[in-house]
């Protein structure tokens, strides 16, 4: 293991890690410690993407391999996980916008937008979230089912 990805190791807390094992171990369906093309392919599937054969050999090609083990997988997404915070920070952060200081975590979603559009994320790809977890008050307000997305990405 290389210097640096036993620094991205250790970025990663104790339950990202394990969220990655389950990860792998659901991706690699045929038990045998190594994700395949045809692991990818069949998730994907599963997943209704099946026009992903291009993405998953550009994916496999960056590894210089056809198949990914536990160790490089773990690489893979470390990198995209280190700085996406920890459910205790998401939630503090929900929070934080709750000001009845109830157990829901619901948010005002013109407010939740202003603050995402002013902190520069793609409003495409927030659209799509709020679209999951909004509801409609009696009142017409749009909320953020904060609680709901939480026990989703858990």
């Amino acid at each position: 293991m290389e210097r640096s990805e036993s620094a991205l190791f250790s970025q990663l807390s104790n339950d990202q890690i394990q969220k990655i094992r389950d990860a792998f171990q659901f991706i690699d369906e045929d038990g045998d410690g190594r994700i395949s093309k045809k692991d990818l392919v069949k998730m994907y599937s599963n997943l209704g993407k099946s026009q992903m054969e291009a993405q998953i050999d550009q994916m496999l090609a960056s590894e210089n391999n056809k198949e990914l083990t536990f160790p490089e997988f773990l690489t893979l997404m470390g990198e995209r996980l280190r700085n996406f915070p920890e459910d205790q920070e998401m939630s503090d952060a929900l929070r934080a916008f709750n000001p009845s200081g109830g157990n829901e975590l619901n948010v005002d979603v013109a407010e939740l937008k202003s603050y995402l559009r002013d902190a520069g994320s793609d409003m495409t790809a927030i659209e799509a979230v709020l679209k999951q977890f909004c509801a409609t008050q009696l009142s017409g307000e749009q909320i953020f089912k904060g609680q709901k997305f939480l026990d989703t990405i858990e």
